[in-house]
């Protein structure tokens, strides 16, 4: 599924030697990481928090805070020196010692993904186009092959034109529901301007949402979100892009869109962006007050939805796990 990037596709961190730099890192957990040891231990902890074991170049890829070659990883996997008492392994994975369970989990998430894998390509091409959309891409479980169900949720983030954000995300609503009456839940959980890519405080969890992230349509925009959140390879210094799933809407969905574009590029649209931007920014808000959650925001350049708090959930069981590890 993943491609390796070209030279300049993403700004690489440069670590010859040496672990995390905990001073670009706020809230980095517990200690630095020195070595390539450190570094897996650090990984399979984290991949551990979603009942996932890890292939070896998983681990490559995602290996927290310490760049190192697969060849690499490899051989420290292999030996039996600390890492031995912390992994086992049922090739091709490895996980925490006493969690041999999660390989057949994995499988049999795996199975479920391959349903709404097909459903999240159908229902995301449509949604690319729509007029001022830029780029849809699918984000949480379902990127790592990890939904608990073959009914779970499908989450979306989409890049739209500036100042277009509540229009797209209001067009984007229509595809949602058609989707629902097939029984598909689609979930377009963050919507973002295209010349406001930042997606918020560095973290690792961030990193991880990042670098899972699968684009399904607007490659080159997709880049850019890289490019505008290179802080990711502090944490993930092995990031590369994934762009297998990239397919274009063909020449009818370009020509739609491009109509609609050009009627509701002036006045028109103007207003319509208005008026979805003034009516569901305080009524959102509202509703994520009630549910008490802190991880939603709303702007005129920014719809995220997620109410809930998950990333310092997450990093409160990451660090509890690392101690566990006596890490």
């Amino acid at each position: 599924m993943d491609n390796a990037p070209s030279a300049s596709a993403l700004p690489r961190l440069q670590k010859e030697a040496g672990g995390m730099d905990t001073a670009v890192a706020d809230g980095w957990p517990v200690r630095a990481i020195h070595d390539v040891a450190d570094a897996i231990l650090y990984t399979l902890v984290y991949a551990d928090l979603f009942e996932y074991p890890l292939r070896t170049e998983e681990i490559h890829r995602y290996l927290t805070g310490y760049a190192a070659p697969l060849a690499v990883v490899e051989e420290h996997l292999q030996q039996n020196g600390r890492l031995g008492e912390h992994l086992g392994s049922a090739p091709p994975f490895w996980f925490l010692a006493g969690r041999e369970h999660l390989v057949g989990l994995r499988r049999q998430r795996e199975a479920f993904s391959l349903v709404l894998w097909e459903q999240a390509k159908r229902y995301g091409r449509l949604i690319a186009a729509m007029p001022f959309v830029r780029m849809v891409s699918i984000t949480g479980s379902l990127t790592m092959n990890n939904v608990s169900s073959p009914h779970d949720d499908i989450d979306l983030l989409i890049v739209a034109a500036e100042n277009r954000v509540w229009l797209a995300r209001g067009l984007t609503v229509l595809i949602v529901r058609l989707a629902r009456v097939f029984g598909v839940e689609l979930c377009p959980n963050y919507v973002i301007a295209e010349h406001r890519l930042e997606l918020g405080e560095p973290s690792l969890f961030a990193a991880h949402e990042m670098a899972q992230l699968i684009p399904i349509s607007g490659l080159d925009m997709y880049f850019r979100l890289l490019e505008s959140n290179a802080w990711s390879v502090n944490y993930l210094p092995n990031l590369s892009p994934r762009r297998a799933m990239v397919s274009e809407p063909g020449p009818v969905g370009r020509f739609c869109q491009q109509v609609l574009e050009a009627t509701l590029s002036g006045r028109l649209g103007d207003a319509v962006e208005r008026g979805e931007r003034d009516r569901k920014i305080p009524r959102l808000r509202q509703i994520a007050r009630e549910q008490g959650g802190r991880g939603a925001m709303y702007t005129p350049d920014l719809c995220k939805g997620h109410a809930d708090d998950h990333a310092a959930s997450v990093y409160q069981r990451f660090v509890t796990r690392l101690a566990s590890q006596g890490l």
